[in-house]
C-alpha cells in the first residue's frame, strides 16, 4: 500500500487530480482508495471511499464554537486527532494499491501547524509515502507568484518530511507562448 498526499493552496486542482489519478490506477488494473481529509468540502469530482466529513463536520464546529470558516477548519483537523486511529482503521481494510489523500488547500494544516504533519505521519506509518505539491501553472507565470508558492511546497517538504514531487497544474489552459514561458522559467531560473 502506497500512500500519495496530494497537497497545494487552495484551487490548485487537488482534487480535480484525486479524481484523474484514481481514474488512471485504476484503469491500470491497480486498486485505489480514495480519502477526502478536507473536512469543508462542499463538492468532491468524485466519490470519496474514506471522508472525513463522516467524522466531524465543520459547519457544527462554526455553530458549536462561534468560529469562522477558517478557524474551524484549522479547528476540525485539530479535532481529527480523536479520530486519526478509525480512519487509519477505515483506510487500511480496503487494502488498496495506492491510498490518495486529498488535503484541504489551506495550508497551515500541512505547511505551518504540527497537527496535519502528526496526523499524516499516523497515516502513512510502516507504508511507503510521497506527497505531491500541486502549483497552478498560470499563477506561475507570474515569477514572484512561483518563488511564493516554491517556499510554500518547502514549507511543507519539510514539516510532512516525506519525498515530494511538485506538480505544474492546469497547463492545457495555457497558450503555446505561456508554456513555453513556463517550462523555461522553471528550468532555466529556478534550476539549481
Amino acid at each position: 500500500m502506497y500512500y500519495i498526499i496530494i497537497t497545494g493552496p487552495a484551487g490548485s486542482g487537488k482534487s480535480t487530480l484525486t479524481d484523474s489519478l484514481a481514474h488512471w490506477i485504476e484503469d491500470n488494473e491497480m486498486s485505489v482508495t480514495r480519502v477526502n481529509f478536507d473536512p469543508a468540502a462542499d463538492y468532491l469530482p468524485y466519490s470519496p471511499d474514506v471522508d472525513v466529513r463522516d467524522y466531524l463536520s465543520v459547519k457544527d464546529i462554526i455553530e458549536k464554537y462561534n468560529l469562522g470558516p477558517n478557524s474551524a477548519l484549522i479547528a476540525a483537523i485539530d479535532m481529527l486527532v480523536n479520530h486519526i486511529s478509525d480512519l487509519k482503521e477505515e483506510i487500511e481494510s480496503f487494502n488498496s494499491n495506492y491510498v490518495l489523500v486529498d488535503m484541504p488547500g489551506q495550508l497551515e494544516i500541512v505547511a505551518f501547524r504540527r497537527v496535519g504533519p502528526l496526523l499524516m505521519d499516523y497515516l502513512t506509518r510502516g507504508r511507503k509515502s510521497a506527497t505531491l505539491f500541486l502549483i497552478d501553472s498560470y499563477l506561475a507565470l507570474n515569477p514572484l507568484s512561483a518563488m511564493s508558492l516554491l517556499l510554500l511546497s518547502i514549507s511543507s517538504l519539510l514539516m510532512l518530511k516525506k519525498p515530494q514531487i511538485i506538480v505544474l497544474t492546469k497547463i492545457d489552459l495555457l497558450t503555446t507562448e505561456q508554456e513555453f514561458k513556463l517550462l523555461n522559467m522553471f528550468s532555466e531560473e529556478f534550476s539549481c
